[in-house]
């Protein structure tokens, strides 16, 4: 490429549209560019000024840099795959079936469907999708070796709903649901279990002449010939059986074997108690689904509970760093270390005031900690204007929460509440 070829209108890009790759890394940039604009920009500017710079700067990385990189990165992996698939004596069969299931986790098993069309287009014929097929089947193993050892119903549920998936074709229930979930023991008799079934198709040579289909479906793929089904249909049962007897005997967790109860670890999602929670203001806590406003009740912003505050002093429920401080006062943002978002939000339309009848004692970026004072409120002229100053306190990071108990409550003080990871 001559120095020509950066002229305007001379210049060449590359075409890194759906990689995979430029994805993630774009989303790493665009993540850790939005972290440092959110520090450092104006609260007048962040909400539109923030995400503009953030995509116009990921956009140039992209353009400029990653995606052309990154094109070709997946054109050597490519290169790779396609030499591996003529290794003698099943070898390629083998890795290709036992790695296939990983890219499947990260999203880079597209780069497949170009090699696929380049063996189809020039031989007439797909072996990379028979030997990728593998997994599906071993998949279908996993989830019966759960059903029929566990002892939890939420086990049982959940494999038989994964099975039904992968026998069409969805596997992620079964790899995020049950084989990532148990030391990842599962996930490694899977990968085993899927390179020798395809590399036994791999030394037989059974290819297909399409390309997409999975489990069930993939029977279609050689009615073209019969011995080609036959041996098909062989291995792919043998490699469902494998994985079932090898799960059952190396890779079911004790968890998954006691009896359904409180603390059954399948199924549900993990609860914990948060006592360092506090009360932001005192009051009586409210239900959420009870307050005067259909954003707040509906849980648009997020999941929470409410105060019927009495007092006008408003302080920080959790330690953490003073994520939004808005110049109105009627809200702030609290980021605690372990990456929740909690925003206690002063009545209802209370914005409409624009700050009168609020001091904002806090300020972005500002480390605070439980029981910190952080905006005083004139409740008696924000009542005089007419507004409601039921208080919100919402986990604006996705999480659920339930209130054990609706009570009165002072400033400062614990709430018992469950909170589940979203």
């Amino acid at each position: 490429m001559s120095w020509k070829d950066y002229m305007p209108g001379r210049m060449k890009f590359v075409g890194c549209q759906g990689s995979v790759l430029t994805a993630i890394l774009a989303a790493f940039v665009g993540a850790s560019m939005e972290k440092k604009l959110r520090k450092i920009m104006p609260n007048a500017l962040d909400l539109i000024m923030t995400p503009f710079l953030v995509m116009l700067g990921t956009f140039l990385v992209v353009m400029l840099g990653i995606g052309p990189i990154m094109h070709v990165v997946e054109l050597k992996l490519v290169t790779v795959v396609e030499h591996l698939v003529h290794l003698p004596f099943g070898i390629s069969g083998f890795l290709i079936g036992a790695t296939y299931p990983l890219l499947v986790i990260t999203g880079l098993h597209h780069t497949y469907t170009m090699i696929e069309t380049s063996l189809l287009a020039n031989t007439g014929f797909n072996p990379v999708i028979t030997l990728c097929a593998m997994y599906g089947f071993a998949n279908v193993g996993t989830c019966l070796a759960f059903f029929v050892k566990s002892k939890n119903q939420g086990v049982r549920s959940t494999s038989i709903g994964a099975m039904l998936s992968q026998l069409f074709g969805i596997s992620e229930p079964v790899l995020f649901g049950i084989q990532l979930r148990y030391n990842l023991r599962p996930l490694l008799i899977m990968l085993f279990t899927s390179g020798l079934g395809a590399a036994l198709l791999s030394v037989l040579g059974i290819q297909s002449n399409s390309y997409g289909l999975a489990v069930l479906p993939s029977y279609l793929m050689y009615i073209y010939k019969g011995s080609q089904l036959l041996w098909y249909f062989i291995i792919s049962v043998c490699s469902v059986a494998c994985c079932f007897v090898l799960t059952c005997l190396f890779g079911i967790p004790k968890e998954v074997l006691e009896e359904d109860g409180e603390e059954a670890a399948f199924g549900k999602i993990m609860q914990k108690t948060m006592p360092e929670i506090t009360s932001p203001a005192t009051g009586t806590l409210v239900p959420l689904n009870e307050v005067g406003d259909e954003i707040f009740a509906n849980k648009v912003l997020g999941d929470g509970f409410a105060i019927d505050i009495t007092e006008g002093r408003i302080l920080a429920p959790v330690d953490g760093t003073v994520a939004a401080a808005f110049d109105t006062g009627h809200a702030v943002g609290i980021r605690t270390e372990d990456g929740r978002e909690i925003l206690v939000h002063i009545g209802i339309n209370t914005v409409e005031l624009g700050g009168q009848g609020f001091c904002l004692l806090v300020e972005q970026g500002q480390t605070v900690k439980r029981g910190d004072l952080m905006v005083e409120v004139d409740m008696d002229y924000v009542k005089g204007k007419g507004k409601d100053l039921t208080t919100m306190v919402l986990f604006t990071s996705g999480e659920h929460v339930a209130v054990k108990d609706y009570r009165r409550v002072t400033a400062g003080e614990g709430l018992d509440l469950i909170v589940q990871p979203a």
